[in-house]
């Protein structure tokens, strides 16, 4: 097996400059060049970021933050049964590869640390699931790919989060 060659995502903990940084989605270079550090900083969003192993050159980025879904908004009984009226979830927000390092695996290696995190947190706080808001019909094909689930009529994706045996 060939070691991956990025780096395990990390929290930024300074502001991180992405004026080279371009993974193909304007409206995401323009989020991370314009908000992702103060949105760091402040904690609405919680910034992570992979390098190249060999040159320290920022690869990919995430983001990971609270969000609620609506009950209504999904069919699925375990969502539904027993839970509030907003369902506590986690949102993976503005998942970015840079061209020249995509087709590598980083993307589902990023997306597997963002489920590793949340499903961590779901053990401490309640979470039932990962939710995604795919930019294009693609990016949808690939969640699909992973195992996310479409809500009911919209684009939104979501991953279950286990539940986990509990002693009383």
């Amino acid at each position: 097996m060939t070691a991956m060659p990025f780096t395990r995502p990390e929290r930024a903990q300074c502001p991180v400059d992405f004026t080279g940084f371009d993974c193909g989605e304007q409206q995401i270079n323009d989020w991370l060049k314009h908000h992702a550090n103060a949105s760091n900083k402040n904690g609405s969003a919680a910034l992570y970021l992979s390098y190249d192993h060999e040159t320290n050159e920022l690869a990919g980025a995430y983001t990971l933050s609270s969000t609620t879904v609506a009950r209504d908004e999904t069919y699925a009984p375990w969502m539904r049964r027993n839970s509030p009226i907003l369902v506590p979830a986690a949102l993976l927000g503005q998942l970015a590869v840079a061209n020249h390092f995509q087709h590598r695996g980083l993307a589902k290696a990023l997306i597997r640390d963002a489920v590793d995190r949340t499903l961590q947190l779901s053990l401490t706080i309640g979470i039932r699931a990962l939710v995604v808001d795919p930019l294009n019909s693609n990016l949808t094909m690939f969640y699909d790919s992973l195992g996310f689930e479409g809500f009911n009529g919209e684009t939104r994706m979501y991953f279950r989060m286990p539940n986990y045996p509990r002693t009383l």
